[in-house]
């Protein structure tokens, strides 16, 4: 035990793992995003890096062909004297501060692709399929006041949200997919659809949810992989479904198509356990998380979550 204690006093001793392990702990980075920060080459990181891993302070999780590092939560109180430290040296030299930015060029590719007039909608899938039987089961929703299509892109499920629900807001950061959900929306004939230019974690879209009581639905279909950080757009989405509300994501689960990347995907699928803890972490009750059968490549999967309804009044 003195002899690995010992180890661990050492490890510990090197300012760059100090670096590391602090700016892992801040977010899970790429190699990439790493080397970025610290001025370094990828292999320079990696071969700092692991040390780390093999210390088990650090764990890797592949996304493709990309590795991206995060620190473990400090458990020995030598290890968050030197998280203490390792932040103190990155927030001295800027890399702390920096964390949010690099992590945001995440989406920059995406942005680009989409916000070019030609960018086109992905064609129908079996997550497409599947919103087109929400009709039948329109008796079974707790309420159809409201619902927000987020990422509507071309806006092809407003045509079956749009008589569901007295509502719907569809939000999509890209001027030029609005002005196709424009044309689709009027060529349907669907007066109850608003079309606002944003992003799900935008403040005026939680007002004016908020201003009608919440949203009854909220719907990302194949968005979360579009976003720099998946638990941070889950937990917008989250602040706006009502209690008693839904949210319901539809997105990919994991593959190795690199050449998704060139048209904007930030990530490569997300396993199920993944998207579970999204949810939970947002404070829904999971109630359906489950692959979606069909034709599509990479493979499909729709994640259902509730927002706790108000506990009964023992009173009444």
């Amino acid at each position: 035990m003195q002899a690995a204690r010992a180890d661990l006093f050492r490890l510990l001793g090197d300012e760059d793992r100090l670096r590391l392990l602090a700016l892992c702990a801040e977010d899970e980075l790429t190699v990439g995003e790493l080397a970025t920060l610290l001025g370094e080459s990828q292999p320079q990181v990696t071969k700092k890096s692991q040390a780390l891993r093999d210390a088990g302070l650090i764990v890797a999780r592949r996304d493709g062909t990309r590795t991206l590092l995060k620190s473990q939560p400090a458990t020995d109180v030598v290890v968050d004297a030197a998280l203490v430290e390792g932040k103190s040296i990155c927030t001295r030299d800027g890399s702390l501060a920096r964390v949010a930015h690099v992590v945001a060029q995440r989406e920059e590719h995406s942005r680009r692709f989409f916000a070019e007039g030609d960018a086109v909608e992905p064609p129908p899938s079996a997550g497409h399929e599947l919103f087109g039987l929400l009709p039948m089961f329109a008796p079974l929703l707790p309420g159809r006041a409201l619902a927000v299509d987020v990422g509507t892109g071309d806006g092809p499920l407003l045509p079956l949200l749009s008589p569901l629900y007295d509502r719907v807001i569809a939000v999509d950061r890209s001027p030029a997919r609005l002005a196709r959900a424009a044309a689709r929306i009027a060529a349907a004939g669907l007066p109850n659809v608003r079309l606002r230019e944003g992003d799900v974690d935008d403040g005026d879209l939680a007002v004016e949810v908020a201003q009608r009581g919440g949203a009854d639905l909220v719907l990302m279909a194949r968005v979360l992989h579009h976003a720099a950080r998946p638990d941070d757009a889950v937990a917008a989405a989250a602040r706006l479904v009502r209690r008693g509300g839904h949210l319901i994501v539809v997105d990919y689960l994991p593959h190795a198509d690199e050449a998704m990347r060139e048209q904007g995907d930030v990530w490569l699928g997300f396993e199920p356990a993944r998207l579970r803890a999204c949810f939970e972490r947002a404070h829904l009750e999971v109630v359906a998380l489950t692959p979606l059968l069909g034709p599509d490549r990479p493979a499909l999967q729709v994640a259902v979550g509730r927002n706790p309804a108000l506990p009964r009044d023992p009173r009444d």
